[in-house]
């Protein structure tokens, strides 16, 4: 095993604190991350402000000077489990020493997921913490993401190492190396945010010889096939009178796929004519509600079809502009996106194929409707049936998801009083808080774990730029608990 440095020798990659963090638990995350970088840069030209049509509260945190991290990619194993196994592939990294105090401080280990890496995940939230603790930062691209991908063709049969202990593995063999060959001797903190961040969980659970806390944000540790909550969130966070509007939506939407020529004109108002499955429509469709309830758009989507004289049109509009902002397409939000198997189209932005392959085999996570259509917003066809069919159609998959063994070996281990050191926090806003660990979950019951839920924040919020007093709370005790984990102060 060893480390190359890429592009030039210790190659300095500037990052600024304003940057944000890759955290994903679907492939909507990852564009809205890429929205609010835009939305920083340009307000970095315009004033110290965010946009107004986002935050309610349009602070931000305050700058900080400007960070540099040395990237590099290192030899990592394909199959950890098999020592005559030899292959390897280059799994990217960035390192930044900017804030350390020297080989005895702590590290803040950033846990890449399901999209590109880059030296901007270093930032955020994550580089005032460093400012505060002193640390050390490394970050580490997830296999088969972005550019660390260990074979060229993603068939189903290269796809196998693709696990989450793998992934864990990978952590801990990069991270004992590092510790090796830069003579760091300070204690490890993991940082994540949603599905890195029930990695962060899951690593502080699997390697506590090599890190003493972790902070695991909007980590959705609970596995669960039918995933029917988050539409119930949506339905309940969008309230009574939006929700219904919203229901009539769908309905109309559903009524046009029965006659061809309506289904192409319907396609056409959302901007997904080349969507050729109809279930897969109905997926847009609701997701571009959830993208404006699990973004703090909600204001704007409500407004907008209430009382609109073609609530569809007004609908279509809204979600349509929310895509853009993200840089997103209908298209690229299914299951028809994903059916290519050649690794370089997955080499930038979201892996949605290899995040598919997770879902398929660990977690689930699919969003289907809710049970009761009164207090559903989506398509009562997105369904467990839906999915299973769409890990079949792509893979080739034909068993459904055990989330209960997933279950069992990651998530019941964390309600284990022995299971010490690690911060979950979510947004209360968030659809995604339903699978993880919280009072209102009534899991929060290990005394020896820290949980914060965020008034009025939403997915991630802790790890960006968002700021508000609760906000502000949150970090301040990470901050708190990450220097009394790693004694740094």
């Amino acid at each position: 095993m060893k480390f190359q440095v890429f592009t030039a020798t210790l190659a300095t990659l500037a990052i600024f604190s304003a940057s944000l963090q890759s955290a994903h638990a679907d492939p909507k995350e990852y564009y809205y991350q890429q929205y609010l970088k835009r939305l920083a840069a340009a307000a970095a030209k315009k004033s110290p402000f965010g946009d107004p049509r986002r935050m309610s509260d349009p602070s931000v945190i305050p700058a900080a000077p400007a960070v540099a991290a040395q990237a590099g990619a290192f030899d990592q194993r394909i199959n950890p489990d098999d020592a005559s196994d030899t292959r390897t592939f280059k799994q990217r990294y960035w390192i930044s020493t900017t804030y350390s105090h020297g080989e005895n401080s702590p590290v803040l280990y950033f846990i890449c997921g399901e999209a590109e890496c880059s030296a901007g995940d270093l930032g955020g939230a994550t580089s005032q913490h460093a400012q505060k603790l002193g640390a050390t930062v490394v970050a580490l691209e997830h296999r088969y993401f972005g550019k660390s991908q260990p074979f060229p063709e993603m068939t189903t049969a290269n796809m196998k190492y693709l696990t989450t202990s793998n992934a864990l593995k990978d952590l801990a063999t990069f991270q004992t190396f590092t510790m090796q060959k830069l003579n760091l001797k300070g204690k490890w903190v993991s940082i994540g945010g949603s599905y890195p961040g029930a990695l962060s969980a899951y690593y502080r659970l699997k390697f506590p010889n090599l890190i003493a806390g972790s902070l695991a944000s909007s980590a959705p540790v609970l596995a669960r096939a039918n995933f029917e909550e988050y539409d119930h969130h949506v339905f309940k966070v969008a309230g009574p009178d939006c929700a219904k509007v919203m229901q009539q939506v769908t309905s109309s939407v559903e009524a046009a796929m029965q006659d061809p020529q309506k289904a192409l004109a319907m396609k056409t108002l959302f901007g997904g004519k080349e969507i050729i499955d109809t279930v897969d429509f109905l997926y847009v469709v609701a997701d571009m509600g959830a993208i404006a309830i699990q973004y703090d758009h909600r204001d704007q989507l409500c407004d907008a079809i209430q009382g609109a004289s073609d609530p569809v049109k007004a609908y279509a509009q809204v979600g349509r502009q929310l895509f853009a902002d993200f840089g997103m397409t209908p298209l690229q939000d299914t299951p028809q996106a994903m059916l290519s198997t050649k690794a370089s189209d997955y080499s930038s932005g979201v892996g949605l194929r290899q995040w598919t392959y997770l879902i398929c085999n660990e977690y689930g996570y699919y969003q289907t409707a809710f049970h009761d259509p009164k207090e559903s917003v989506r398509s009562s066809k997105i369904d467990l049936n839906y999915h299973n069919t769409m890990c079949k159609r792509v893979f080739g998959i034909t068993t459904p998801v055990n989330a209960a063994a997933t279950n069992r070996n990651f998530y019941q281990p964390l309600l284990n009083a022995q299971t010490k050191n690690i911060y979950f926090t979510n947004g209360a806003n968030d659809p995604w808080s339903n699978l993880s660990i919280t009072q209102k979950n009534g899991n929060a019951t290990n005394p020896n774990l820290a949980f914060d839920l965020i008034a009025g924040a939403a997915h991630c919020d802790d790890l960006g730029l968002k700021n508000s007093s609760a906000l502000q709370d949150s970090r301040a005790r990470f901050v708190s608990l990450a220097s009394k984990w790693t004694n740094a102060r």
